[in-house]
């Protein structure tokens, strides 16, 4: 179990070889997710007295204003097909997010709990910054990836029929 405090959380994370400091500014516990050549500042926060801890991570684009409509429309389908939803979109700081809060009983976490969440939001940047990178960068529109990703869903569907066919 990790008590819930930063102390404790640092720790935790430290054990398991991450990086982490204590944002001046903020109070919060930071780390910065390294994704190939990008920077995802991911932000730790003990919330509501203790019962909520909230991982936040930014995607290291800015949003135009342009794009808001189609990355809104992308954001809320990965939030649909997602087991942990948690993209947003701060359209006054022109960011987008992925957030999750992980629940807190009698002061602590258990161990595997807080460490999955923590890999699940490096797995969510990973997966799915080139999309919204894309989107939000007006690279590509919602549309042209939901086509790119249907065609992908047939060929994939074909390919695994070709080869239950040749069985």
């Amino acid at each position: 179990m990790v008590a819930v405090t930063n102390d404790a959380l640092i720790k935790a994370m430290k054990e398991k070889g991450r990086e982490v400091q204590v944002q001046e500014e903020t109070g919060q516990i930071l780390e910065i997710l390294k994704i190939g050549e990008r920077e995802f500042p991911l932000f730790i926060r003990i919330m509501d007295g203790n019962s909520l801890v909230q991982l936040l991570s930014f995607f290291p684009v800015t949003v135009q204003e342009k794009t808001i409509p189609d990355l809104a429309r992308l954001l809320h389908l990965l939030n649909k097909e997602l087991d942990i939803p948690g993209f947003g979109l701060d359209e006054t700081a022109s960011v987008a997010f992925y957030r999750c809060m992980i629940p807190v009983v009698d002061g602590e976490i258990p161990d595997t709990v807080f460490h999955g969440f923590l890999n699940s939001v490096q797995i969510v940047c990973e997966t799915f910054s080139p999309a919204v990178e894309a989107v939000a960068g007006a690279h590509a529109t919602f549309e042209e990836l939901l086509k790119k990703a249907e065609e992908e869903k047939k060929r994939v569907e074909a390919e695994q029929k070709s080869k239950a066919d040749g069985k």
